[in-house]
């Protein structure tokens, strides 16, 4: 009876060499550290620009909530306990009041205003 002989570790059986497990750990480890060093090296922003920065995100998020809404791909709803009652215009009336309380605060011509607390 013949048997098989089983692919050495090194080579598949398609001739190929196969990655090392370790190797690739460490060079995954080693990318990952390079990136947060590049991080917190000279990218270091201070907490005026993450602020500014978390509100032109949030209000890309909201931006594309809303066309989803407008445009009948998303609906609201909420459940009243009798079934559910669609909510998608109030929904859109919020976005579109959350969108201009970030343009507010990210235009100098905005209403909206940064108070700093004493005890920082």
């Amino acid at each position: 009876m013949m048997t098989r002989k089983p692919p050495d570790d090194k080579v598949s059986s398609t001739g190929r060499s196969t990655p090392n497990l370790g190797q690739k750990a460490a060079e995954l480890e080693k990318a990952s550290e390079a990136r947060l060093s590049h991080m917190e090296g000279a990218h270091t922003t201070s907490a005026p620009g993450r602020f500014v920065a978390w509100c032109k995100q949030e209000q890309a998020s909201i931006e594309q909530e809303l066309e989803l809404m407008v445009s009948g791909k998303v609906r609201t709803g909420e459940d009243i306990g009798a079934g559910w009652v669609d909510t998608t215009e109030e929904s859109m009336e919020r976005a579109k009041a959350r969108l201009a309380q970030l343009n507010d605060l990210l235009t100098e011509a905005g209403t909206a205003t940064v108070v700093k607390p004493e005890s920082l």
